[in-house]
């Protein structure tokens, strides 16, 4: 068993993947339950694109080896074949581009709705900035129902702070999240928020193959991205789009747009609206680590209802800017997962030139918990007027 094993790794290593089937195929018949065997065959049914056959070995294998490293790895592989970090559009990894959403993306996602666990998940979120400061915790819970179906119940606590004082806010929600085939999610929760109002929150994530869609919409939400808008009871409502078409094994393209309408004071009074694109070009320079190469163009205006109004909430107002990164990813073996970005910014409608750096860790501790976290500072940011700094932290629970 050790020569087909051996052979089919050189094989696979050298990128003769049908070859590498065939002889693993040969040692299977021998040994069907061999674990070695079929997860390398695992490993290449990914490279191929047959994420489904790969999932079903692995899932096969997990129910009797549950800590077994490898499985993990390659079981969450066959839902984000390009790395943990495929799914999020770059500009998003600061939280911000999207609108604050609450449940933020933690990439263990879709992997804890395949399996029939409980999970329950802890985030912080902590943000300094010229003119204020605020903090988000929030505590997720979820668990299995019939057909897939995954039941979402939590609370989200928002604190704001300024010069003119501070604020509390909070979202209690519960959904539904449900898998559509293979290669679709929907998410769909709602609940009351502390102004008085019933919250929605929805999103769609689409992943056939080498197109990536991705909708997230909010209604009558908190407007949590400032301290000024949670101290004046801030609530934002609209909608955000991303498209990704992978061109080639090494080149991508991409967009997004969102839409957000914004009120302060319990809703009754208008703030304005957002609209924003983004388009971008993403060339991956090495695999291993994987280090990317962004360019891309961003349009962002905020229409105020008045000049008085605007001056509430420090939100910067009109930006055309482009944007110059490298982002890089490290995945070993055990889990663990380092990245990182660092930017540039040239704001021609503004005159700024900014730029802004990024580091990540998200480490499975066991296959029953797990840490993630992420750090960001701006020299002169793309939502606040002059330099900020933003701390995630989360611990994920599966049981």
């Amino acid at each position: 068993m050790n020569d087909i094993y051996l052979l089919a790794y050189i094989e696979k290593k050298v990128h003769f993947l049908r070859k590498g089937l065939l002889t693993l195929q040969k040692g299977l018949k021998i040994d069907p339950e061999n674990v070695d065997l079929s997860i390398l065959k695992a490993e290449i049914l990914i490279e191929q694109g047959h994420t489904q056959q790969a999932r079903d070995i692995l899932k096969h294998f997990q129910k009797s080896q549950p800590n077994n490293k490898t499985i993990q790895k390659d079981l969450l592989r066959t839902y984000f074949p390009d790395g943990y970090q495929s799914t999020i559009p770059p500009m998003d990894q600061h939280l911000f581009s999207l609108g604050l959403v609450q449940t933020p993306f933690t990439p263990d996602d879709f992997l804890v709705s395949s399996l029939p666990s409980w999970s329950l998940d802890f985030s912080a979120l902590g943000v300094n900035y010229s003119g204020g400061a605020l903090f988000l915790g929030d505590t997720k819970l979820e668990s299995p129902m019939a057909m897939g179906l995954r039941f979402i119940a939590g609370r989200t606590e928002y604190l704001g702070f300024s010069s003119q004082g501070n604020g509390v806010n909070s979202w209690t929600y519960a959904g539904i999240d449900a898998p559509i085939n293979n290669h679709a999610d929907i998410q769909v929760d709602a609940g009351d928020t502390s102004i008085g109002r019933t919250g929605l929150y929805g999103h769609l994530f689409y992943n056939p193959g080498d197109l990536t869609l991705d909708i997230q919409g909010v209604d009558n939400m908190i407007w949590g991205d400032f301290g000024q808008a949670i101290q004046m009871n801030g609530s934002e409502s609209g909608i955000s789009l991303y498209a990704n078409l992978k061109i080639s094994q090494r080149l991508s393209l991409g967009g997004n747009y969102w839409y957000y309408n914004y009120t302060l004071n319990n809703g009754t009074l208008p703030y304005g609206n957002l609209h924003n694109s983004f388009l971008y070009m993403d060339f991956q320079l090495t695999e291993d680590p994987a280090t990317d190469i962004i360019v891309g163009y961003d349009d962002w205006t905020v229409m105020a209802s008045s000049p008085a109004v605007a001056a509430l909430v420090p939100e910067i107002m009109r930006q055309q800017y482009l944007l110059l990164a490298l982002n890089g990813e490290k995945q070993y073996a055990n889990g663990l997962v380092f990245n990182g970005q660092l930017g540039g910014y040239n704001d021609f409608y503004s005159h700024v030139t900014s730029f802004e750096a990024t580091a990540g860790i998200r480490y499975p501790i066991s296959m029953h918990w797990s840490f993630y976290g992420n750090a960001v500072y701006f020299d002169e940011s793309t939502l606040y007027s002059g330099p900020s700094e933003e701390l995630m932290l989360g611990i994920n629970f599966l049981f």
